[in-house]
């Protein structure tokens, strides 16, 4: 149901239907997952960089807006491909893959997303390859946010809305100062 209503969302938005193409929906033992994922030509994120593309924030944002009644924690991690920084860069594919799975997270709470429902952020770099046998293809390069199951992150009680005040019950008047009618 979660996919189907993500993807009447992407067709509903012209400038996102080419993007269909660019997302991934699974079940996995963790829960649902939902996967946005470069394609040769069309990155998510800007090369080497972890900001995000204009249509990749779009769909962050609409994938946060169909999730955000769903009482389910989430997940978010990014991965890499294998590319190497350089032999002695101090920035390599660990930390973009954390930066990036960071960078989700703060589009996706702008959406708004409430940031207790974020579980985890988890930078996975060229670890958990989509395309095993190809460890450079660009769509190795990926974002996962994942619906955990309850059995995983129990889900956060919404809070009740507030009841309204009532005003304070007014105590009898002591027999002694009572005032009859007509009594002065």
């Amino acid at each position: 149901e979660t996919e189907e209503r993500l993807r009447e969302a992407i067709e509903s938005v012209p400038d996102l239907r080419e993007l269909s193409q660019n997302l991934l929906v699974d079940m996995t033992p963790e829960g649902l997952r939902i996967q946005i994922v470069d394609q040769e030509g069309k990155p998510m994120f800007e090369l080497g960089s972890a900001r995000p593309m204009p249509q990749a924030e779009k769909l962050l944002r609409l994938i946060a807006q169909v999730v955000r009644d769903l009482p389910n924690k989430l997940s978010i991690r990014g991965h890499t491909d294998s590319r190497p920084y350089g032999r002695d860069a101090a920035y390599g594919n660990w930390e973009l893959s954390a930066d990036r799975a960071n960078a989700s997270r703060r589009v996706m709470l702008g959406a708004p997303l409430d940031p207790v429902r974020i579980e985890n952020v988890q930078g996975k770099a060229d670890r958990e390859p989509l395309v095993e046998n190809d460890p450079e293809n660009a769509r190795n390069r990926r974002i996962s946010i994942i619906l955990l199951k309850q059995s995983i992150a129990p889900a956060t009680p919404r809070p009740k809305a507030p009841e309204t005040p009532r005003p304070p019950a007014q105590p009898p008047e002591p027999a002694n100062r009572r005032r009859d009618a007509g009594v002065i």
